[in-house]
């Protein structure tokens, strides 16, 4: 379907976001002024693949209701996910670590870390997220696999309500994104919870994938809601000025005041037929293929760079040479592994 084409196109650039931002905590230097507060927002990205996964969820759902067969559902989420992330913490147990000091009872620790991981239900407890040994990426799969439950509930309601009440939910969406990170941050004491907790916790980044649900279903019903070029550009030139200039002042997720609008635009463009260059430029074969390998590259960036890091910032290249590890590693790991495994699931499918 060309029109989800380019929206899969998008996804690698919202990871490489995500894998430059790390480059530059981890191996890399000061950039200038602008570059510089552009990449210390590649945490946003998060925001990113949460509004669309949301969106796309609907727009892969039209005519379907994936409540009538749950079961299949899910087998489709599990194979969408898990083979490639399966892979990735066998690699990084084995060539990173497992984990640091388990503590007085390092078995009993051990076995609820491994369930934790194999489980994906890391995301809801904060003492795993940044804690190192591959954990600290993985909290948004986790995040990811409550939504994808939920997903099937939400649009089973939401396609009942009205334009005016779908346009009050995105609306409400947007607030309750921004505001517990942001009160979060300046009640006080301030400091007492860390900002992590809002940023990882999947109760606090529900919201945004239900601004993507509900803003798809509202746009969909009527083709003719679709923001035009104009409008979309406008909103992401605006975008990246409130990220050069703003974005810093306020916690993370506390961004999502201005980021969710501006995506829901973007992703709702994308959907148009008609669309200008840019959408058949992201719609072109070798753009989608990054885009299908970008789920990859965001894992593997999390093990490349930790290998990176043991071995000093200077080996194989440093930066670049960590960049183009984690994208060749990713591709490989997206052919040989996420591709066919997915296939074999989905034609197991328990339906």
């Amino acid at each position: 379907m060309p029109r989800v084409a380019a929206l899969t196109s998008l996804r690698f650039f919202a990871a490489l976001w995500v894998l430059v931002f790390h480059l530059r905590i981890h191996l890399g230097a000061p950039l200038p002024f602008a570059l510089e507060r552009l990449v210390q927002a590649g945490p946003l990205a998060m925001t990113f693949f949460f509004v669309l996964s949301g969106f796309i969820l609907v727009v892969a759902s039209q005519g379907a209701e994936p409540w009538v067969d749950y079961r299949a559902y899910a087998w489709r989420r599990l194979a969408r996910i898990y083979p490639v992330y399966l892979a990735y913490l066998l690699l990084f147990w084995l060539g990173i670590g497992f984990a640091g000091d388990l503590g007085g009872r390092p078995l009993r620790a051990g076995v609820m870390l491994g369930f934790a991981d194999l489980t994906l239900t890391g995301a809801w407890f904060p003492q795993l997220f940044l804690g190192g040994f591959g954990r600290d990426g993985t909290w948004s799969l986790s995040a990811e696999v409550f939504f994808y439950a939920l997903f099937p509930l939400i649009l089973f309601h939401a396609r009942g309500w009205s334009d005016v009440a779908l346009r009050r939910a995105v609306g409400w969406s947007v607030v309750m994104a921004s505001l517990a990170p942001i009160l979060g941050h300046y009640l006080p004491p301030a400091g007492a919870v860390a900002e992590t907790v809002y940023y990882s916790l999947p109760i606090f980044r529900l919201p945004e994938f239900c601004a993507g649900v509900f803003y798809a279903i509202w746009v969909l019903r009527d083709p003719a809601r679709i923001p035009s070029g104009r409008w979309t550009a406008a909103a992401f030139l605006g975008l990246t000025l409130f990220l050069c200039f703003a974005a810093h002042a306020l916690p993370y997720a506390g961004n999502d005041v201005v980021l969710v609008p501006v995506l829901l635009l973007a992703f709702a463009y994308f959907l148009k037929p008609s669309a200008g260059w840019v959408a058949r430029l992201l719609s072109t074969r070798a753009l989608v293929f990054c885009g299908e390998i970008s789920f990859s590259v965001y894992l593997v960036q999390i093990f490349t760079i930790n290998l990176y890091k043991q071995h000093a910032a200077g080996w194989l290249g440093g930066a670049p040479g960590c960049f183009a590890m984690t994208l060749a590693l990713a591709a490989g790991l997206h052919l040989a592994i996420e591709k066919p495994a997915r296939a074999w699931m989905l034609a197991k499918n328990p339906s």
